[in-house]
């Protein structure tokens, strides 16, 4: 990258940054924040790890297309999906844009196309190369849009039919229901009034 940035610096795109050179008491500083840092982090790589976390870390670092489609997916972990994640931003087709933000925009396109190949050039960075990361790029994201699309549909169309099936279901419980409170009614009834006849004959010949 630094080279690029010497090549911006040619071309004037940039103004070269003057480094300062940090004091000897806050270079002993950093060392010692740097020392401890890397002691603690030592530490904690010798601590085992519980394998349900080791499989939440591992699903983390490489979500597989089953998971994948359970959640939204930023667009880092699409690309790690697709070994996409592993490359420099000198090797994607992300330092093209780079370049591009980094010209005037009221050049005219042909002098920017014009630039960025002599930057590319001066730079020795591949064209073809980039360019081919690109479309790579646009492929899986592509690819992936429609494995998304297919499965989470496909998962919709299961849900709505179980829905449909439990609607059913349930329906068919209200229906039962209603038959049970009217057949208790009528038997209630038929008994009530059976025991009102009973009452009247009794109550006639104790009196």
């Amino acid at each position: 990258m630094g080279k690029i940035l010497s090549v911006l610096e040619k071309y004037k795109l940039i103004e070269k940054e003057t480094e300062e050179m940090p004091s000897s008491e806050n270079s002993s500083e950093n060392t010692s924040y740097t020392s401890s840092l890397a002691a603690k982090e030592q530490e904690a790589a010798l601590l085992p790890i519980h394998p349900e976390d080791k499989e939440h870390i591992e699903e983390a670092a490489s979500p597989s297309p089953l998971t994948a489609y359970n959640r939204n997916m930023s667009l880092e972990d699409i690309y790690a999906l697709y070994g996409l994640n592993n490359c420099a931003i000198t090797d994607t087709v992300f330092v093209l844009e780079n370049l591009m933000n980094a010209l005037p925009s009221e050049l005219p396109e042909y002098v920017k196309k014009t630039t960025l190949n002599n930057i590319l050039i001066a730079s020795s960075m591949n064209l073809e190369k980039l360019l081919t990361d690109g479309t790579n790029r646009y492929h899986y994201l592509n690819q992936f849009s429609n494995d998304y699309s297919t499965q989470n549909t496909s998962d919709i169309a299961s849900l709505k039919q179980e829905i449909d099936k439990l609607s059913a279901i349930i329906s068919d419980y209200h229906q039962q229901i209603k038959q049970k409170e009217s057949m208790l009614q009528n038997q209630l009834t038929l008994i009530k009034l059976e025991e009102e006849r009973l009452q009247n004959i009794l109550n006639f010949f104790n009196k």
